[in-house]
């Protein structure tokens, strides 16, 4: 038995977002999103885990709720799957093919409890990510507040190395295991997830941020996390995992260049980092006050992030000693 099929689930979630200070609803969705990752691992797929997710539930750098699963997906011990002979290249009949991929992983994916579905609104115009909806027999729905009432796995076939391999679990998890009742359930977390190295995920969001800070079309709510958890990641570079294979940050963040993974090497003299007076700071700054209420611990202040990070960069990346 799965610990959300016990009869006593609902006052469990109580207990663990009391000890917390937490919305039940959070409780109950961070136990959904494990469940999910179990369930894929479960069936036989490969993935790799990337995005804000794996810095809280991979490595606990942040504490903050995201609202997917950033994945890589392949086949694994699943044959089933139809085969993609090209993730990258434009055209009709590679577009059909990852389609087809996607169909095919939302019509299998099994998730004891749950319902995936493919979202097609969410997948790119050339079929290259799209997004799976995992719906779950939620009590608290209403209680999520920025959230989606359901678990989103968002696929791609974006860079997942280098990756180290992590146990992932959730509160609930926690608190049973702590109470010593977690052996009663069917353990249901996942295990050896490849986490991709959070330094991967940090040089992505600068290049994200140097992307849509300036587009005054973009909602600043899209993109406001990113100072945080890029902050939260560069606090804590002393105790990550080392970067195999790689002399250095700097010779990572060159190669992704060179593929086309990121448009430039951040600099610490871009205006994306720079807080100013105008309308646009004054969005962002509205924007990172509005996420509050999906952190559970003490936050980063905007301009302490974004200190932090002109400083990392100008060190690690503009060196010309290095």
């Amino acid at each position: 038995m799965f610990v959300h099929e016990d009869r006593d689930f609902d006052d469990l979630l109580r207990i663990v977002a009391d000890e917390h200070g937490l919305a039940v609803g959070l409780v109950e969705k961070d136990y959904w999103v494990t469940h999910a990752l179990w369930a894929l691992l479960h069936q036989g797929f490969d993935i790799w885990f990337k995005g804000g997710t794996s810095l809280s539930k991979g490595f606990g750098l942040i504490e903050r709720f995201s609202e997917d699963l950033d994945l890589k997906v392949s086949p694994g011990r699943v044959v089933a799957l139809p085969e993609v002979s090209d993730w990258t290249r434009e055209g009709a009949r590679v577009t059909a093919e990852r389609r087809l991929y996607f169909e095919a992983l939302a019509t299998m994916l099994e998730v004891p409890g749950g319902e995936p579905s493919l979202d097609e609104a969410l997948a790119d115009r050339s079929w290259r990510s799209a997004g799976i909806r995992v719906t779950y027999p939620g009590q608290h729905l209403h209680d999520l507040g920025l959230l989606r009432p359901f678990v989103l796995l968002e696929v791609g076939s974006a860079r997942v190395t280098p990756y180290v391999e992590r146990d992932l679990s959730s509160f609930v998890h926690d608190t049973l295991e702590r109470e010593g009742q977690l052996a009663a359930f069917e353990d249901n977390r996942p295990r050896e997830v490849r986490c991709v190295h959070p330094l991967v995920t940090l040089i992505e969001k600068l290049d994200a941020l140097h992307r849509r800070v300036p587009r005054e079309d973009l909602d600043a709510a899209t993109f406001v996390r990113h100072f945080e958890d890029a902050a939260r990641i560069i606090a804590a570079v002393p105790s990550l995992p080392p970067l195999d294979s790689y002399a250095d940050t700097a010779s990572l963040t060159d190669e992704m260049r060179s593929e086309g993974q990121i448009r430039q090497t951040p600099s610490a003299e871009d205006a994306a980092f720079l807080p100013g007076d105008d309308e646009r700071w004054a969005q962002i700054r509205d924007a990172y006050r509005a996420i509050e209420p999906m952190y559970w611990g003490k936050r980063v202040a905007l301009e302490d992030a974004c200190a932090s990070i002109r400083e990392w960069v100008s060190t690690e990346l503009m060196n010309p000693e290095r």
